[in-house]
């Protein structure tokens, strides 16, 4: 990369040239070019790592995300005399909810990193963000609201059946379409 351009990220820069990322080429001052040096052209493989490891900690929060709820559904058809067989779903589910809550917490991070660190999602014409962030807050209530059920399974106060639990089971598929559509499409 020449050290008197920089790359910003492709907004109402209609007909400038973009790299292979979006991302727009801009001739810098040369006094501003010079205080910049090495450190401009670092930050566009860093965003992209960050970015990266943002996607593989979503999916792996989300996969816990749908798995537990399926666990629910084993946990509300199991007979109260088959002790064991709870007990080892149970068991299941309690590390299931430990393991996605440690995922959760880098998948979150990583996403914060991207959008104050880089600007991703910030300033005018960029409403899907708050979008977004509206549907990640829910993602965080439902993985709470797993945490709660949980909880109630293992005090033996479950009085929900299997077919709500199937129902409760689609909630992050539906919230992970909302989250995906709008980072892709951005549509406002």
């Amino acid at each position: 990369m020449t050290p008197g351009f920089f790359l910003r990220r492709a907004g109402p820069c209609a007909g400038l040239p973009r790299t292979r990322h979006g991302f727009v080429r801009q001739k810098l001052l040369p006094s501003r070019a010079a205080s910049l040096g090495r450190k401009r052209v670092l930050t566009l493989p860093v965003m992209l790592w960050v970015k990266s490891f943002h996607i593989v900690f979503v999916a792996s929060w989300f996969a816990g995300l749908f798995y537990l709820p399926r666990i629910f559904v084993n946990l509300a058809m199991v007979p109260p005399e088959s002790v064991a067989e709870r007990a080892r779903l149970l068991l299941m589910a309690r590390k299931l909810m430990r393991f996605t809550t440690f995922l959760a917490i880098p998948a979150l991070a990583f996403g914060v990193w991207l959008w104050m660190g880089y600007g991703i999602g910030r300033g005018p014409g960029n409403g899907w963000m708050h979008a977004k962030l509206t549907l990640v807050l829910l993602v965080l209530g439902y993985h709470h609201g797993c945490g709660v059920l949980l909880r109630r399974f293992v005090a033996g106060k479950n009085q929900r059946s299997h077919r709500w639990y199937r129902f409760f089971n689609e909630v992050p598929v539906l919230l992970l379409l909302g989250i995906v559509v709008l980072a892709v499409v951005k549509p406002f």
